[in-house]
């Protein structure tokens, strides 16, 4: 449902989907929440903010790169992608404005002096409106807190997800990374540990009951957690995937959707069709110790895509950065995905080993990338590498006289690459972790 309105001197657009509500106000700011009414995003002052589920908020904007050569584009054509988390004082803020701005909203809507621009075609229309409007309005920055612990309850901290994935259903199978020895990652700290079918069901349920309405945000798809959660064996990973099929089904999309001509998701039950794909991570090392018919049997139970951080195609690479496994055991890994009938996303690190390792880093991974069986519905990710304060790579990288790459560098280590590879259907992007929110 698309609308537009006045009231006093605001202009407003509302744009209600079968999972979010936006709202544009005098075409400067946006509002955007989803059906439990949660913030999702806002558009302010020409910044753009996130908010996690964990509470949160991420702020990106972009600004000019230098000053122009007489003749060339103006100040401010070419830009630099800006980001940074609010405080939490800022945050609260943030929550507070787009509170503020629904509750003005909802005020607006049942005023006499309320004018339909672009009118709803009936009143129910109007009535699930309003009931969004008047949730995101009590989502002020108390309620938001409360929440965050909440979600806090549910969920152990969520690391990273691939870009594609960032509004999955994330289900934790897992905490922890099985292995941990990256020199160059601090996203998965407590130990690693495999959950229970009791747990896990009882995890299950306790995400349900927390987002509420707001699953229909993120129901298209269930990414399984943590770190590696596909080197679970295999018994017990069939188990966890059957528990998936029992608990998660898809609710049904509203039908004025169905009527535009979109997709309408099916209805709760128990076919197995009626569960969304499944995703997940998976290290190559670990890929290794299951065979074409354990991916098979994943693939039946719904496994859609695996993602692996090759990081790089360099052996001597993947040692000093204590990556487990070598380049050959990714190969082995999604030639063996793949002969599955299952699609892979490869993440490839940008600027990974400085200038030492620049020209090995970019010829071989050329070569290991080439020698998977990639193709349509396959994707390549180009990560710049993100030198964290307390993890040992920025220590090691001074210890060994490595200096790492400027912008040049890493965008011709991404020019290159794209130029090396000779998979045809493969979707190749860039990923950048710092940009992550759940």
């Amino acid at each position: 449902m698309i609308a537009q309105g006045r009231w006093h001197a605001t202009t407003y657009a509302l744009s209600l989907k079968d999972s979010s509500l936006s709202v544009a106000i005098n075409r400067d700011d946006i509002v955007a929440c989803d059906l439990a009414g949660r913030l999702y995003s806002v558009f302010h002052d020409g910044r753009h903010q996130r908010r996690s589920l964990n509470g949160a908020v991420l702020q990106k904007w972009a600004s000019p790169m230098g000053t122009p050569s007489p003749g060339t584009l103006p100040v401010g054509t070419t830009t630099e992608r800006q980001r940074r988390w609010l405080t939490d004082a800022e945050a609260a803020e943030v929550i507070d404005y787009a509170a503020a701005q629904f509750q003005q909203l909802h005020t607006a809507l049942r005023s006499p002096a309320w004018e339909w621009v672009t009118p709803l075609d009936r009143s129910a229309a109007l009535d699930e409106l309003l009931s969004v409007i008047e949730r995101a309005a009590h989502f002020n920055n108390i309620a938001a807190r409360s929440d965050a612990a909440r979600c806090a309850e549910v969920y152990q901290p969520i690391g990273i997800l691939p870009p594609d994935q960032y509004l999955a259903l994330v289900l934790q199978a897992t905490t922890g990374c099985s292995f941990n020895t990256c020199t160059f990652c601090d996203l998965y700290q407590q130990p690693f540990r495999v959950k229970s079918p009791d747990e896990f069901r009882q995890h299950i349920r306790q995400v349900h009951d927390y987002l509420g309405a707001s699953l229909l945000l993120r129901q298209r798809a269930i990414f399984l957690g943590a770190a590696n959660a596909l080197a679970i064996p295999m018994p017990r990973l069939r188990a966890l995937f059957e528990i998936i099929h029992e608990t998660c089904h898809s609710e049904p999309r509203r039908s004025e959707e169905s009527h535009a001509g979109q997709e309408e998701i099916p209805r709760r039950g128990a076919a197995r069709n009626d569960t969304p794909p499944v995703y997940a991570f998976l290290d190559a090392f670990t890929g290794t110790r299951k065979s074409v018919e354990d991916y098979r049997a994943l693939a039946e139970l719904g496994l859609k895509r695996v993602y692996i951080g090759l990081e790089s195609g360099h052996d001597p690479l993947l040692e000093f950065v204590r990556k487990p496994g070598h380049a050959g055991d990714a190969i082995e890994t999604v030639q063996t995905i793949k002969a599955a009938g299952i699609n892979v996303g490869l993440i490839v690190m940008i600027g990974l080993g400085g200038d030492r390792f620049a020209a090995g880093h970019v010829a071989d991974t050329i070569v290991v990338l080439n020698q998977m069986p990639l193709g349509k519905g396959d994707l390549i990710y180009f990560s710049d590498l993100v030198e964290e304060p307390g993890t040992p790579y920025p220590t090691l990288a001074q210890q060994h006289d490595i200096h790492a790459l400027g912008a040049e560098g890493r965008s011709g280590q991404r020019a290159a690459l794209r130029a090396g590879l000779h998979a045809h259907g493969v979707k190749v992007s860039n990923y950048d972790v710092r940009e992550f929110v759940y």
